[in-house]
């Protein structure tokens, strides 16, 4: 247990290390929006601490777990997350032993944070669904996709790469409405209201 901000911690954890799957970070978009500097010491700061350590460790090879937010991003966590990308890629550069690759997930269908889990509260307490924005879409992908997309990154990297796999596209409001045709039901009402 520790804090990737705590770069002694970190040295000691990293210890006869052969892989190292960097998932942690600051990723509920509200909180890194009115906390930035915190994001920035997770995200960005953290990050150099596990690349630090994987390096003076003799860390095989390292897999950043990053987002779509990364793309052009419009907020904190994106750009943070994006950094965090740079600096992982970046290394590969300089840094012959270790082999530094990124994976980059959409939306992991039912994860915590995901839209779904909300929704169904949302369904269960008869609504209304709240979207930011009709039009809206994601990029979704099943935690098995997930798994394996690291799985294969860690396997075929040679370093320097961003792996991303081929998503399946939806609209907010149709994930919506098929989960208020199909939860409904279970919880013995309807809820028709969308709010956007």
């Amino acid at each position: 247990l520790g804090d990737i901000r705590d770069r002694n911690r970190v040295y000691r954890s990293m210890k006869n290390v052969d892989i190292v799957f960097h998932a942690a970070a600051l990723k509920h978009v509200p909180s890194c929006e009115y906390n930035p500097f915190e994001a920035v010491s997770t995200n960005v700061i953290g990050t150099e601490n596990l690349i630090s350590a994987a390096i003076d460790n003799g860390v095989e090879k390292f897999i950043g777990i990053s987002t779509d937010k990364a793309v052009n991003p419009i907020n904190t966590m994106g750009a943070t997350k994006l950094l965090s990308e740079k600096i992982i890629i970046d290394t590969s550069i300089s840094q012959a032993n270790t082999k530094f690759c990124c994976v980059r997930f959409g939306n992991v269908l039912d994860s915590v944070g995901s839209v779904i889990p909300i929704f169904r509260e949302q369904i269960k307490n008869k609504g209304p669904l709240t979207i930011t924005d009709k039009e809206m879409t994601r990029f979704f992908m099943t935690m098995s996709d997930a798994i394996n997309l690291v799985l294969k990154a860690s396997e075929i990297t040679e370093g320097g790469e961003i792996f991303i796999l081929k998503m399946d596209v939806i609209k907010i409001t149709d994930l919506a409405k098929a989960l208020i045709d199909g939860l409904g039901p279970k919880y013995g009402h309807k809820p028709q209201h969308i709010r956007i």
